[in-house]
């Protein structure tokens, strides 16, 4: 049995209206995955399944669709997040600030732009495998990134204390 976190992309008002996250978990569970659980209210959730990464994150999508909504789904087992947490790329940040220290995940390792490979602030990024960690030093709605748009693949991110919240609760299952 594999733990697993999937992360939805675009959760808002609007999407809650037409998906509770609990109802979300429901639908989940009887599409056959286990444990299922919500962390926070951002479209985060935790679960267990001996079925592939690929499979689960299919699993939810349809679940999702039966919403009438079509959010991308981003999942990463427990190791894999663990992975991410260990790298720990900006300690100070992640120590100091972490809701400004964001994890942003892609469905596949992109071709990172040299203007990203080569950016000099006054964000600090770093690029490990399918997530491009920002340290965006003060408030990230302050940023003139263009994340999406320059690296040119859809993605979700995450401010690291969401991250460790969804740690938590993937330790624990």
């Amino acid at each position: 049995m594999t733990a697993y976190v999937a992360l939805l992309r675009a959760i808002g008002p609007v999407t809650h209206a037409a998906m509770p996250l609990g109802r979300l978990a429901t639908a989940c569970s009887a599409a056959g995955l286990e444990t299922v659980s919500t962390i926070g209210n951002t479209g985060n959730l935790v679960f267990a399944s001996p079925r592939p990464q690929a499979e689960v994150e299919r699993l939810v999508g349809d679940a999702i669709t039966g919403f009438g909504l079509a959010n991308d789904v981003f999942t990463r087992t427990a190791r894999q997040f663990r992975k991410l947490i260990d790298a720990a790329p900006f300690p100070d940040a992640a120590a100091e600030r972490p809701a400004q220290l964001g994890v942003c995940f892609f469905h596949k390792d992109p071709s990172w732009p040299a203007a990203y490979l080569h950016y000099r602030g006054p964000e600090r990024l770093t690029m490990l495998s399918n997530h491009l960690i920002i340290d965006y030093g003060g408030a990230a709605s302050t940023s003139r990134l263009t994340v999406e748009k320059t690296v040119g693949a859809r993605m979700t991110q995450r401010s690291w204390s969401s991250i460790l919240r969804i740690a938590a609760a993937l330790a624990a299952m």
